[in-house]
């Protein structure tokens, strides 16, 4: 079912429901008003027969115990309803009708006599000879105690008739409204649609990517704030799509690099692990197990320093900025890339005194691995010489070996993103992330890095640390 004809048949039965909850109200309200009306009517009516009656009793016509005894009775209810439209009946405390102006059997003995009698006017409705009958009882008091009471029966015919033909109107006038109502909801969901199924369209094109059509409507309702944030919508969805595009690049980028780094600990387990088995000194298994255990923690909290990065939505590397020896650092660094050092028969040398410098250890130390790593995989040299030495507020890391060199149109393609540069080298040895890394590592931290090259002689890289803590 289209949306024209929802709305067509929604509006239908909303309207019908209204009518007839607006039938059902004026039906009872009506009704309710006639038989308060007439309740009032019969209220004024014993005002003033008692009154009457009272009259009578004072002239010494009659005494109290004649008013409302058999013999008098009939005469007294003939003669109040010889003016009024009314029947007009007397009861006894006894509950009997002891006068009665006509003869209405199915009418003569009902409860509201006994409400009466117990000091308060009541008001019932019966049926009676084809009609309905609204009947008022009202206790007469005298000398402050009941002897009696007046009651009186009104045909309420003309109020049935009256209700009939209103209900005949109200019908036919609710008629008229729905064919009207109808008309109108049928013409207005036409107007309506032409717009609608015009963003129909355009949202075929959005889902299929294409973000170009706009459409205009002249009006300035609610369609026409539709059709104004469809376009909106469309201008923001295409940003919002590049930015995904540019979110998805920073986030594989730091995934990559994360990825990337956890093979340097997973490296140097290995590496110690294939060791144990070469060594017969009891001191060495130790030293290696050790290396293990830490490697081993490193890999965990590396791992869940992803996790928690995961959790949070973040994409950049967290620093914690402390006072650590450079020199320390290195010689760690070295100690745990020793088996793949040794299995590249490459040596090393440290030189220089202890440097007290503001860093992050984690991070510096994953700077070294792939600065080292990086000499052991690509350099094919034979010695690996690192000077530490202070200048100024810098303390500096020298890593010098004299392999086979860089190109020097490669030296300035060797810190882009991996996404910038077209010739990555890919391989089960390297993806080309190492060094993109270690200067956003060293940026990070308040350093710098730079790396000299020449073919045939070597490489050096250069390390720049900032020995006090910025602010």
């Amino acid at each position: 079912m289209g949306l024209r004809n929802k709305l067509f048949l929604q509006h239908a039965v909303t309207i019908i429901m209204l009518l007839a909850a607006m039938y059902f109200v004026v039906n009872y309200t009506l009704n309710k008003s006639m038989i308060e009306r007439d309740t009032q009517t019969l209220s004024q009516y014993f005002a003033l027969h008692r009154i009457e009656a009272l009259k009578i009793v004072s002239e010494k016509k009659i005494n109290m115990d004649e008013l409302f005894s058999g013999t008098y009775a009939p005469f007294i209810a003939s003669h109040l309803a010889s003016n009024i439209n009314l029947q007009v009946q007397l009861f006894a405390p006894d509950e009997t009708i002891v006068g009665s102006s006509a003869d209405k059997e199915n009418l003569l003995k009902l409860n509201d006599i006994t409400a009466a009698l117990k000091g308060e006017a009541a008001t019932v409705i019966a049926a009676g000879e084809g009609t309905q009958y609204l009947i008022y009882s009202a206790p007469f008091w005298y000398e402050g105690k009941i002897v009696g009471g007046f009651r009186y029966l009104l045909d309420l015919n003309q109020n049935i008739q009256t209700l009939s033909q209103m209900r005949v109107w109200f019908v036919g006038a609710a008629i008229g409204c729905l064919v009207l109502s109808l008309l109108a909801t049928y013409s207005f969901s036409s107007f309506l649609m032409k717009p609608l199924h015009a963003l129909q369209q355009a949202l075929k094109l959005v889902s299929v990517g294409d973000f170009s059509k706009r459409i205009t409507v002249e009006t300035k309702d609610e369609v026409g704030e539709l059709a104004q944030n469809f376009n909106q919508m469309s201008d923001a969805l295409e940003h919002h799509i590049v930015m995904l595009h540019y979110e998805q690049g920073k986030q594989k980028a730091f995934y990559d690099n994360m990825t990337h780094e956890l093979k340097t600990p997973l490296t140097s387990i290995i590496g110690f692990s294939d060791l144990i088995d070469k060594l017969d000194s009891l001191d060495d298994v130790r030293d290696c197990n050790s290396y293990i255990r830490k490697e081993s923690s490193r890999l965990l909290t590396m791992v869940e320093e992803l996790l928690q990065t995961s959790l949070k939505g973040e994409e950049e590397w967290r620093i914690k900025m402390e006072l650590a020896d450079l020199k320390t650092l290195v010689t760690e660094s070295l100690s745990i890339l020793l088996p793949t050092i040794q299995k590249s028969h490459i040596t090393s040398t440290v030189r220089g005194s202890a440097s007290e410098v503001y860093v992050d250890s984690t991070r510096t130390q994953q700077v070294l691995f792939n600065v080292i790593g990086n000499v052991i995989k690509h350099s094919e040299c034979t010695h690996l010489e690192i000077k530490l030495a202070d200048q100024g507020q810098y303390s500096i890391i020298r890593v010098k070996d004299n392999g086979k060199g860089i190109p020097e149109d490669q030296l300035a393609a060797l810190f882009l993103p991996s996404s910038e540069r077209q010739d990555r080298e890919i391989s089960s040895d390297t993806h080309g992330l190492g060094l993109p890394l270690v200067k956003q590592l060293m940026e990070l931290q308040g350093g710098a890095i730079s790396i000299q090259s020449h073919e045939g002689v070597g490489t050096e890289v250069l390390l720049k640390f900032n020995r006090y803590l910025q602010m």
